[in-house]
């Protein structure tokens, strides 16, 4: 995450500026030269300290890949899918990523037995970051289609500095950044400490594990849900509200029921609930980033909404890095903390994620509000398109008013 940021304005500025093939294409060369350097520090003759340089070069250029990656689903919907098509694309762009994390998390767990088969993980993974960065660079021809699937594609977007000048100056995208921010950093940190959240209260890992693939996968599902949903029926801010709301409430109950020992069922049905919601809401909320923005590049408006949740998500997690207690002697007893994993008891930095997230969703149901600049532009250039039709067919010629971005 902490590489993702400063790496989250070059990457807006190049998807942006030279497109969707070029940012793509560096996001998957980065990834597989990351990869590669990881598995060279497996190698004999790279020793002691070297070793853990070998291996923070390959994940620091690993992790300089994500927001290419990340950002790039919104724009991709955008400029290759029509508007009946844009949210569950943006959504099966936007599920790739948890859905790989899911995979190698579930398949680290089957190739590690011992130390000695961490080098053939790391080989293993080179393998479709490989496959990937070769369909970019001999798959993948052009950063738009031949022929627009919508009039909205057809124009060109603001540039990266007139558009940050206009996002700057949107106060419902400054809501939403916050709000939205606050969701994914909530998401990040209860998905990256669950572990140990549930293992000072008595819970194993493979329990653990369970709840990280309900989040992540029930997650997906509810993706793919409000995905169609929206596409069908427009109702993006209703949606996204209704699926912030009920993912807080899954994360209230999630943080609660984590402070008790032999709950495991609430606690599995809570986490679900929350990974269900919260990432249900996620592509919905980038393409209300884009309605709330247009004609701002679709790249920008996602970009500064996926480094706000990075933004907040490190600071949850220096939370509770500071905020965590030493286990009672009692906690201790039952704790099934092992390995890497720190005992800690974690209570009070649950209770404040929830409480954040609580001002949040109030916040978004009581405040936010915008108009479809994307859909009433299209609107009007369809009424346009219509009007000049029905002239021309008449003999009246009358001018076009179907500039987008007016």
């Amino acid at each position: 995450m902490v590489a993702s940021i400063p790496v989250g304005f070059l990457s807006t500025w190049i998807l942006d500026t030279f497109g969707l093939r070029v940012g793509m294409m560096m996001g998957a060369w980065l990834n597989v030269v990351g990869l590669g350097v990881r598995y060279i520090s497996t190698i004999e003759q790279v020793q002691g300290d070297i070793k853990f340089i070998v291996v923070m070069i390959g994940q620091g250029l690993a992790a300089m890949a994500q927001p290419f990656i990340l950002f790039a689903p919104t724009k991709l919907a955008a400029l290759w899918f029509p508007e009946s098509q844009r949210a569950i694309a943006n959504t099966l762009g936007s599920s790739s990523n948890p859905l790989g994390i899911l995979a190698s998390f579930l398949l680290s767990k089957i190739i590690v037995q011992k130390e000695d088969d961490i080098p053939t993980m790391l080989w293993i993974y080179i393998i479709p970051g490989g496959v990937a960065a070769a369909m970019m660079t001999f798959g993948f021809c052009s950063s738009v289609p031949p022929t627009p699937p919508s009039a909205s594609a057809a124009e060109s977007s603001e540039s990266f500095l007139q558009g940050l000048k206009k996002i700057l100056n949107n106060r419902a995208y400054l809501l939403l950044l916050l709000v939205f921010g606050s969701g994914l950093g909530l998401f990040n940190c209860v998905s990256s400490l669950v572990e140990q959240i549930l293992c000072s209260r008595g819970y194993d890992d493979s329990y653990s594990s369970l709840v990280g693939a309900l989040m992540i996968g029930g997650g997906m599902l509810g993706a793919i849900v409000t995905g169609v949903y929206v596409d069908k029926t427009k109702k993006f801010e209703t949606t996204a509200k209704l699926c912030f709301t009920t993912a807080v409430l899954g994360l209230i109950a999630f943080c609660t029921l984590s402070c008790f020992r032999e709950v495991s069922v609430s606690i599995a049905v809570a986490g679900g609930v929350f990974g269900t919601a919260g990432f249900g809401a996620y592509p919905v909320i980038m393409e209300l980033g884009v309605e709330t923005t247009f004609p701002v590049a679709e790249g920008t408006s996602t970009g500064f909404l996926v480094m706000a949740g990075q933004v907040q998500g490190i600071i949850g997690i220096v939370l509770s890095n500071h905020l965590g207690r030493n286990l009672s002697p009692v906690q201790q007893d039952f704790s099934q903390c092992k390995g890497s994993v720190t005992a800690q008891d974690l209570t009070i930095p649950l209770l404040i994620y929830a409480g954040y997230g609580a001002f949040n969703a109030c916040i978004f149901l009581l405040f936010f509000r915008t108009e479809y600049r994307r859909l009433k532009a299209e609107e009007r250039h369809a009424a346009d398109s219509i009007l000049n039709f029905s002239s021309h067919s008449h003999g009246t010629p009358v001018s076009s008013q179907g500039n987008l971005t007016t």
